[in-house]
């Protein structure tokens, strides 16, 4: 490694270099030496091919800060939800909010979290969500630096398709700068080539890894990188087992060790073995008390802690986010010697264990029954071992169980690399024809035609097999029709454009067959389902789990096995509900899915879940977050005009999907929300759910309990305190995503001025600006009831297009939203108003849970969030839509939703 000082490239100043040396980097290595050769702190773009913890990352970031002073926007992709939260917590801390004197606005978007201004100056987001975003409009590619994170999952079945088409639109977009990071791959030359980049390519790993085989007793090792290896003979030979294994790392000096687990519950088995014989420790009842605090009851939370006190560990899917930081940050801290883990640990998490343990080589359980580990997998999993500026080097040891296992073993340790071959032939031609034709990239056959000539499957195919050229075009074709004959696409003399239920299907990123079954039931049972929603959330749920985007050919999906093969009775418990297509028997599986999910939103205890269906706590959460996604875009495809579906029905989709994401009724989502706001340690849905059993359904209860009962309910003082404090004093300023682009669009009309007041002003000030702003759109008459003079009226008096509707108008600071009797204050204000005129609450910043519950089961007021009012209006005074059409929209019954407003979103140009 050279001296951050020594260095010398094009774009690298001491301007740079001294922000390097505040992170406290004040070395390069090789990988990131050759990049800033190549130009990256100067705006090149391109392809790095390093091994995994060669310092790729710092590359990456390296190009945000040149972004930064070029004025450009950074979008920066990664493979994994977990890891976007980690590089939004690090952006934070370097770039945005967490530093005295912020650089950058930070922002996270992952389909199911979004947090900070997303037309900010650096977000983060999955590659799925930075596909939505980069099609929506809301990233402009040739205004922007893209960084792509562990590109070489382009190659991987499932998702490889998707980031395909992502990268091949970046590339008809002309990318600012690109700057892919990947691991090492046998044809690197390909992609950079494909995507237009200069190739960076290294093959040192500045910490070397010592790569073993302990088979039988003896050893073979090798050095990564190196062709040849030499027979290990330890004097009483290796051990057998993987607990011997770890006695033996320990005694050598060998740890912190991981150890890689196929499942959760070998992971934690092994953890409590090794356990068994180890004493407590001081630091390590400690970092129980944290876990104590961090931690809901559930039926792994008490091992996890009791695991702690003898500082081992073990790190699964089923831990909490706040338990995983713990843990996490403990190992960085170095005050754990092991943890058991599956391969969760493996995507791309940089912590500093000095040995990795391969407990076996062939999977056991699932889909991957049989089947051996993948060198990719094996080597960003070794990957872990060793790390810049704590050890000198790193090991990866494999413990075969048998001779084909050996010899598996020994392939996975040479060097030859992976090829990254193209899975385009793989995707959903519908939804992927789709999505082109909705963003207007590819409108007819032959820019269809043209697009798919820029994929990375057209440039490794068309000197080596023109046929499959053909049968994709010929797929594309078929596609085309489906989608035509479906009404999710029509065509104008060759031109192909998408129908409003093509996109609203093409945004929701569901699959096609999905929005059209859905379409379906919403004709034959809208009416129904309107009118007994609550009848119809199991049927709802198993329609869900048993659709194509689980079980069908292209799922991306997939419902998790539960432990063990003992029967339960799901079947029967998922049969009393309302479905919509007779239940499968056949299918336990299936049905203890959606038995666990029926109970979890009921906010059911989960270890009772558990118990009932067999269905791990994590794997539960992970399925919601599924089930929630999906629930989203049926809500978004809901909205659309031509299936006639309620108002009152989109809310309550989108309730249901809220409910799932946290796993509570309806009451304590405002409680999970706060808490999560304010970083409430230990605070989830089943103490929520704690707080309703005990009667405290309204946060007045809450506030008037008093800490001591508070305390005895949430179980620790310390919660309890910060819950209080959450809900007595943070304010409920929610910062939209919309806000940004409403400002710019706003000096453009030449009102930013009004626009501001509006965003910053409160009570009365606000009920003016309201007024003012409603008095600028064309065809809209203002008359102010509430002047001071009349009494328990109405605020407003609207007439748009001739058409009287009356507004309330109300604000709040507190975190809890505004209230029931607030938000439908209106109602008995305009008691002796005609019913010709529909009854209004703007409320900002938004409405709590219980006001919008209420309003969902009404015909007769709108609840319209400050937010979704503003991009309403904006869209009138730009002439995206008429006064006529947004009368329309803000008379519907329920909660205004923002995907029923037509015309084109604000973030859009016109």
């Amino acid at each position: 490694m050279r001296a951050l000082t020594d260095v010398s490239a094009p774009g690298f100043d001491e301007e740079i270099k001294k922000c390097l040396t505040k992170w406290k980097m004040h070395e390069v290595t090789d990988v990131q030496e050759r990049a800033l050769a190549a130009g990256v702190a100067a705006g090149k773009s391109l392809v790095v091919c390093a091994p995994t913890s060669s310092g790729k990352t710092l590359v990456g970031e390296i190009a945000v800060l040149q972004a930064l002073r070029a004025g450009l926007r950074s979008l920066y992709l990664v493979s994994h939800k977990a890891l976007a939260d980690q590089k939004f917590e690090d952006f934070r801390e370097r770039f945005g909010s967490e530093i005295a004197d912020p650089v950058a606005t930070v922002a996270l978007s992952t389909g199911d979290r979004n947090e900070g201004d997303l037309q900010g100056d650096i977000l983060i987001a999955t590659y799925e969500k930075g596909l939505a975003l980069v099609l929506s409009g809301q990233i402009e590619p040739h205004q922007s630096l893209i960084v792509a994170d562990e590109l070489q999952i382009i190659g991987e079945d499932g998702r490889g398709p998707n980031i395909e088409i992502l990268c091949t639109v970046l590339l008809q977009k002309n990318i600012s700068q690109l700057v892919a990071l990947t691991a090492t791959v046998e044809n690197p030359e390909d992609l950079a080539t494909w995507l237009r980049c200069k190739l960076v390519q290294s093959y040192t790993r500045d910490i070397e890894l010592h790569q073993e085989i302990w088979y039988q007793g003896s050893g073979y090792g090798i050095t990564f990188g190196q062709e040849d290896g030499a027979s290990l003979n330890p004097p009483d030979g290796y051990p057998h087992t993987v607990l011997g294994a770890v006695d033996f790392l320990i005694e050598t000096n060998r740890a912190p060790i991981l150890v890689f687990t196929e499942s959760r519950r070998e992971a934690s088995q092994y953890a409590k073995s090794f356990a068994g014989s180890r004493q407590r420790f001081s630091h390590g009842i400690e970092i129980a008390e944290q876990l104590d605090l961090f931690s809901e009851p559930t039926e792994i939370s008490e091992d996890l802690r009791e695991l702690a006190e003898k500082q081992v560990a073990f790190h699964t899917a089923d831990l909490a986010p706040q338990e995983r930081q713990i843990i996490e940050q403990e190992f960085i801290n170095q005050n754990f010697e092991v943890c058991f883990a599956t391969s969760t640990l493996a995507a791309g998490v940089n912590f500093p264990f000095r040995t990795v343990l391969f407990s076996r080589l062939t999977y056991k359980y699932g889909d991957r029954r049989g089947k051996r580990i993948k060198r990719s997998d094996y080597r960003n999993m070794s990957g872990r071992a060793g790390r810049l500026g704590m050890h000198d080097s790193g090991y990866a040891v494999l413990m075969p169980q048998d001779l084909p296992e050996n010899k598996h073993a020994q392939k996975l340790l040479l060097p030859e690399n992976d090829r990254i071959y193209s899975k385009f032939s793989t995707l959903s031609m519908r939804r992927s024809v789709l999505m082109l034709v909705d963003a207007k990239i590819a409108t007819t056959t032959q820019t269809l035609t043209d697009f798919f000539g820029h994929t990375y499957y057209w440039y490794l195919t068309l000197e080596r097999n023109p046929d499959k050229l053909r049968e994709v075009i010929a797929k594309a074709k078929c596609a085309l029709k489906w989608l035509r004959d479906n009404n999710l696409i029509e065509e104008h003399d060759g031109t192909y454009l998408s129908t409003p239920f093509g996109h609203a299907t093409a945004r929701s990123g569901l699959l096609p067959t999905t929005a059209c079954a859905f379409a379906e039931i919403l004709k034959l049972h809208v009416q129904d389902i309107n009118d007994n929603f609550t009848d119809f959330i199991g049927g709802i749920i198993y329609w869900i789990c048993s659709s194509d985007e689980f079980v069908g050919e292209t799922a991306s999906r997939f419902l998790p096995y539960p432990i063990g093969s003992q029967p339960t009775n799901s079947v029967t418990f998922v049969s009393g509900h309302r479905l919509f297509a007779p239940i499968d028997h056949s299918d336990a599986r299936l049905c203890k899915c959606v038995h666990a999910l029926i109970l979890f939103v009921d906010g059911r205890p989960e270890r009772r879940i558990v118990y009932d269906t067999h269905i791990s706590s994590g794997n539960i959460h992970r399925l919601a977050g599924d089930v929630s996604w999906m629930l989203d875009g049926l809500h978004s495809i809901a909205a659309v005009p031509d299936l006639k579906c309620p108002q009152s029905t989109g809310n309550n989709l989108s309730l249901l999907s809220r409910r799932i994401r946290w796993g509570v009724p309806a009451e304590a989502i405002e409680f999970i929300r706060i808490a999560r706001k304010s970083r409430v340690p230990g605070f989830g849905r089943q103490r929520a759910m704690s707080l309703l059993k005990d009667g405290f359904d309204t946060f007045e209860k809450i506030i008037n309990a008093g800490i001591e009962k508070l305390s005895k309910i949430l179980e620790n003082r310390q919660r309890a305190e910060k819950f209080l404090k959450a809900t007595a004093e943070s304010d409920n300023s929610e910062n939209s995503s919309y806000v940004s682009t409403h400002f710019r669009l706003a000096e453009k009309l030449d009102i930013s001025d009004i626009v501001s007041a509006c965003e910053k002003a409160m009570y009365e000030e606000y009920e003016k600006t309201v007024a003012e702003l409603l008095g600028r759109m064309p065809s809209c008459e203002v008359i102010i009831l509430d002047d001071g003079k009349r009494q328990n009226v109405p605020d407003l008096l609207v007439k748009i297009d001739g058409r009287p509707v009356l507004i309330e108008i109300k604000t709040t600071t507190k975190n809890t939203g505004i209230k029931k009797e607030e938000a439908f204050a209106v109602q008995q204000k305009a008691v002796d108003f005609a019913d010709e005129m529909h009854r209004i609450t703007l409320g900002k910043p938004r409405f709590g849970e219980t006001s919008k519950s209420k309003a969902m089961a009404s015909h007769s007021i709108t609840l319209v969030e400050h937010s979704v009012f503003m991009e309403a209006v904006l869209r009138v005074l730009d002439q995206r839509i008429e006064p006529e059409a947004f009368h329309s929209w803000i008379t519907q019954p329920g909660i205004a939703e923002i995907e029923r407003i037509p015309g084109k979103p604000t973030y859009m140009q016109h």
